[in-house]
């Protein structure tokens, strides 16, 4: 339950980079429980898991559907690693989620930089009190005024 709380937290005060971030985290572990999922032969855990996947790859296309380079880029990784966890589910081969990670870690890596160079949600004063502003923003030289 903490863990909800503390992603919870996050949510409502990051940036639309760190939402991006967010998405290729839960991505990114959900392709490393796919591989614990083919190891241990628990297919549905594996459906399950690819099918959240899609949801989570559906969003970032949804989410950069713009017609400029960096947009195009992001769907057609999405693409890609889309046809790598189907490819991965039914050969039930782990390798596809490896390369599926390392596809997306330096994507998360840029997205993570953004997150902090950008401004946090002012809504984090509002939501948490200005006593707590510095504990939930990236920059603590920030402060919430009215």
């Amino acid at each position: 339950m903490a863990i909800n709380k503390d992603l919870e937290k996050r949510i409502l005060t990051t940036n639309e980079a760190g939402l991006i971030a967010i998405l290729l985290e839960r991505l990114i572990d959900n392709f490393k429980n796919s591989k614990f999922s083919i190891d241990n032969k628990e297919y549905d855990k594996l459906k399950e898991l690819n099918n959240n996947s899609r949801d989570i790859l559906s969003e970032i296309i949804f989410q950069f559907s713009g017609d400029d380079e960096i947009s195009s880029r992001i769907r057609e990784v999405s693409m890609y690693v889309n046809k790598l966890i189907t490819e991965g589910q039914l050969r039930k081969e782990s390798s596809y989620y490896d390369t599926s990670i390392k596809v997306l870690k330096p994507l998360l890596e840029g997205f993570q930089q953004l997150e902090v160079r950008e401004k946090p949600k002012v809504t984090t004063g509002l939501t948490y009190g200005r006593e707590s502003l510095g504990e939930y923003s990236f920059k603590k030289e920030r402060s919430f005024k009215a």
